[in-house]
């Protein structure tokens, strides 16, 4: 009955926006139609994923890919737009549950295995990617003719968009299988240094690439500045963090309404001071956990119960976004990164785990971990789409169809591994 509902309100849909000329006469009409088909739809979705035994969100991906302005149009280009604040308001959310799932006694546990591979992505999967597409570039110029000059920084700027990855799949999984274990306090704890890492050098990688096209490349100042912004977000999350778990541990009413208010004052924090969101979200996380470790089994109970709707839209909202007609121009590119990308993450993940004598586990599965790609990695090619216009715009289609590819295999594979490791809950 309730894929029948669905199938009836979407072929409604579907007929009313093909009509020549027709447009909804308000937009938030619109946004709240293409909000119950996602929302609706990626709940079923997920009980099908999950008799599938693949993880819900490949299932809210799939359907927000069908309904997405792209296949079927039952979400147009501007409902996007409108729901925007849905996604804002689930990375704080998956950031305050990263933040809440480090604990300081585990961080410091496992601490040079984490800076260690980390250190190994930014620097191994960096050149490693950076290296191969240069050579690949020379044989296959996927992004059109280009001179040396372009063609090093087209290869660099590849390089370190490989290394990115997506902390909301990683998190979202661990919490629908409510997995605990040191793989996933390891790969929780990679995940979120690595954004910061990525951040600092995608800048200083930017501004050496503009010095070699004869642009701007301001390096310094803009690595400074990002840092400082690094540093105040942080500060400001830990003061907001104080003040959560001072009313978890005194008051304690409402937790799940209390933490999804909290995200919200963390997006109007950013908004107002330019500050970056989600560093406030996960500093505030983690200082409610290790500053009230009496409280911490109550906060962490809240965020499981409110994450749930909050993924279904969210990662429906990422499906419909994503460009899935880039494969018709540049489906052997997007083939050749998806590869390259998961050799190397499976090389250099396994290779610094044996290195520093890592527990079985995560020596043979923590690359799974690393394979989903989502908003940072768009975010970056959407960057250089802006700044380099010789090849950023098929540089981006190329990063977006490798993104669609793995945004699909990463949660599966990283259901995989939690579930063999024996981690799962």
């Amino acid at each position: 009955m309730r894929w029948f509902f669905l199938v009836s309100v979407a072929a409604v849909v579907w007929l009313l926006r093909a009509l020549p000329g027709f447009v909804l006469a308000d937009a938030g009409a619109s946004a709240l139609v293409a909000f119950g088909l996602l929302t609706i739809g990626g709940e079923l979705a997920g009980e099908v994923a999950a008799r599938l035994r693949v993880p819900r969100i490949t299932g809210y991906l799939v359907l927000g890919m069908a309904f997405g302005p792209f296949v079927l149009g039952l979400v147009s280009a501007p409902d996007l737009d409108s729901l925007r604040v849905f996604e804002e308001l689930a990375l704080g959310l998956i950031a305050l549950t990263a933040g809440g799932e480090l604990q300081l006694a585990s961080l410091r546990k496992r601490w040079k295995l984490i800076v260690g591979i980390t250190a190994s992505h930014a620097v191994g999967i960096f050149l490693g990617a950076a290296g191969l597409f240069w050579l690949i570039l020379r044989v296959f110029p996927f992004l059109g003719p280009l001179g040396p000059a372009e063609m090093a920084g087209a290869a660099t700027l590849i390089g370190i968009i490989t290394v990115a990855k997506s902390p909301a799949t990683t998190i979202a999984v661990i919490t629908e299988l409510k997995a605990t274990g040191s793989l996933v306090d390891t790969v929780l704890g990679i995940t979120v240094l690595k954004d910061l890492v990525i951040l600092i050098f995608f800048t200083w990688v930017n501004g050496i690439v503009h010095g070699w096209l004869g642009g701007p490349g301001d390096v310094s100042g803009g690595v400074t500045s990002l840092a400082a912004t690094v540093g105040l977000s942080l500060l400001a999350g830990g003061g907001l963090g104080l003040l959560l778990g001072t009313y978890l541990s005194k008051i304690g009413l409402h937790p799940e309404i209390t933490v999804l208010a909290v995200v919200l004052l963390s997006l109007e924090i950013a908004h107002g001071s330019g500050l970056e969101h989600l560093l406030i979200s996960m500093a505030a996380g983690f200082a409610a956990r290790n500053l009230f470790p009496a409280s911490a089994t109550g906060f962490l109970r809240a965020l499981e119960r409110s994450s749930p709707p909050i993924y279904v839209i969210f990662f429906g909202l990422i499906g419909a976004g994503l460009d899935i007609r880039v494969f018709a121009t540049a489906w052997l590119a997007v083939l050749i990164l998806f590869a390259v990308r998961l050799g190397l993450v499976w090389g250099v993940t396994g290779a610094m785990a044996r290195a520093l004598r890592a527990d079985p586990p995560i020596r043979r599965w923590a690359w799974m971990g690393f394979v989903a790609q989502a908003g940072l990695s768009l975010g970056l090619a959407a960057r250089v789409a802006r700044e380099f216009p010789n090849f950023g715009g098929a540089l981006a289609a190329v990063v977006v169809g490798a993104v669609v590819v793995n945004q699909v295999a990463g949660p599966i594979l990283w259901r995989h591994a939690l579930v063999a490791s024996g981690e799962a809950g």
